[in-house]
């Protein structure tokens, strides 16, 4: 185990593999974060990425801050989405705490548990080879499908934070999830194993 997390080139997850992001995946994100279908889950279609921002956004995962880092979803050698992580506290000595995002950019990838491998390769990574005892998401609670994913996966809902996100031009509920390292390695472990 590592104390940085300490992102190999890839991640296995069977039908999908996990890179670190670079600039080249720049285009990527841009369309993605401005397809109104995804941005109706993500961070909803009020709020586009300009072509300026979304090299910025990329360039911040690219860059030293050790707080943060991006893997872009890959099957079939084919980028289809990215998983954000943050880590906390934000520190050379972090990483016992990870937030994590995902997002699968490509729509007609949606529901072929693409989503679900990514997620259970990258807690099983988190959990084996880094010293993360807690990994979280928050989705909204609206978004009933991902809910039901994350806890395929191994996350379980802790409560509700009532009207806790401004999305579409109102607040919005958020469901609070958490993997923990034992429990998940416990229970979870070998399925990912056996998938």
């Amino acid at each position: 185990m590592t104390d940085a997390l300490g992102i190999p080139d890839q991640i296995d997850g069977g039908t999908v593999c996990l890179r670190p992001i670079t600039l080249r995946d720049r285009p990527l994100i841009y369309r993605w974060l401005n397809n109104p279908v995804v941005m109706a889950f993500w961070e909803g279609t009020d709020r586009p990425l300009s072509k300026v921002k979304s090299e910025g956004w990329v360039k911040r995962f690219v860059s030293d801050d050790a707080s943060l880092e991006c893997l872009i979803i890959e099957t079939v050698g084919r980028p289809i989405g990215f998983i954000e992580l943050s880590l906390y506290p934000k520190s050379e000595g972090y990483g016992h705490l990870v937030e994590i995002d995902i997002c699968i950019g490509e729509t007609s990838d949606w529901e072929r548990g693409y989503g679900s491998a990514a997620l259970s390769a990258l807690l099983h990574w988190l959990f084996t080879s880094t010293n993360t005892h807690r990994a979280f998401l928050q989705p909204l609670a609206a978004n009933e499908r991902a809910v039901h994913v994350y806890e395929k996966v191994g996350f379980y809902k802790e409560g509700v934070l009532k009207q806790a996100e401004y999305h579409h031009g109102e607040y919005q509920d958020i469901v609070m999830m958490a993997a923990i390292r034992n429990q998940w390695l416990a229970e979870f472990s070998m399925k990912f194993k056996d998938a």
